[in-house]
């Protein structure tokens, strides 16, 4: 569960966050094409205000979305999105979607929770299914300079996690950009694959 102070922080400043724009088209690619075959939905699993469950939507996927913040959540709505005011563990793990989104979402979540949490997406994806996890990148835990709580990992800690609950890593990405603390940072996209039954 993300601490209060992050949430607020969210909440206060939901319209910087959305007005920060989502460059997220070169990872976005790679996770619809491995999507399994179906029709079962996509979750935008801390979704923030919504851009890229839309961009989901707007290539014909069913999409899904939650959020801990209703300032997030609204904003996801005003996009057309069906989002809904959910924390991570309240995710039902019985598999239901194709796909599982999580980009910079995680990484708010309390030290020592991200091993559950990968459980629980990886209970919550249907066979075949496909995990993206977008982390910053380091180790231990840590506040920003406008009070948001991060946890930090490694690509290697993202294969050991995911792993451990029945996926294997399909690409690792690293980068290096600015956030809404003005400071730039490096991150890690991962993304794997549910074993088929």
């Amino acid at each position: 569960m993300s601490d209060d102070e992050t949430l607020r922080v969210y909440e206060a400043r939901a319209q910087d966050y959305a007005a920060m724009g989502q460059d997220t088209d070169e990872d976005r690619a790679p996770f619809v094409a491995a999507l399994p075959p179906g029709t079962g939905p996509v979750l935008d699993w801390g979704c923030g205000p919504g851009h890229d469950a839309a961009a989901f939507a707007a290539l014909g996927l069913a999409v899904e979305a939650t959020d801990a913040t209703a300032a997030m959540v609204d904003l996801a709505r005003a996009k057309g999105v069906a989002a809904r005011q959910e924390m991570f563990e309240a995710l039902n793990p019985a598999p239901r979607y194709r796909g599982i989104w999580a980009n910079f979402s995680l990484l708010h979540a309390a030290p020592g929770s991200l091993p559950d949490l990968i459980a629980l997406a990886a209970g919550a994806l249907l066979p075949g299914g496909v995990l993206h996890v977008g982390m910053k990148r380091g180790q231990g835990a840590a506040r920003d300079t406008i009070g948001r709580h991060y946890i930090y990992v490694e690509g290697a800690d993202l294969d050991r996690l995911t792993a451990a609950h029945g996926l294997t890593r399909l690409s690792l990405r690293h980068g290096h950009a600015k956030g809404m603390d003005g400071r730039p940072a490096g991150y890690v996209i991962h993304l794997s694959r549910k074993a088929h039954a």
